[in-house]
């Protein structure tokens, strides 16, 4: 039994135990209750990808942080954050 959690993502219930996954492709991404947010899904870039009024900003944003299934690249979570020596 799958139930939805948020857009493009979901909660897969099987034998070996309850697993976060893309609601798109099923690809399972981790155990739920862990983070999706690991480095191996991870894609940076400049804050002006997020669009044209970040090009210009004054704010202390100096990155942009992409999260995709790796089976099919749907986008399931993005952060703005000001990075210190991790890119």
């Amino acid at each position: 039994m799958n139930r939805p959690l948020r857009e493009n993502l979901e909660v897969e219930s099987a034998a070996d135990g309850e697993w976060l996954r893309c609601a798109d492709c099923g690809g399972r991404l981790c155990p739920f209750g862990q983070t999706g947010r690991q480095p191996r899904f991870r894609r940076v870039f400049p804050p002006a990808k997020a669009g044209p009024l970040m090009k210009n900003s004054r704010k202390a944003v100096t990155c942009l942080k992409k999260y995709t299934v790796p089976h099919c690249g749907v986008l399931f979570d993005a952060q703005m954050v000001k990075e210190k020596h991790e890119v």
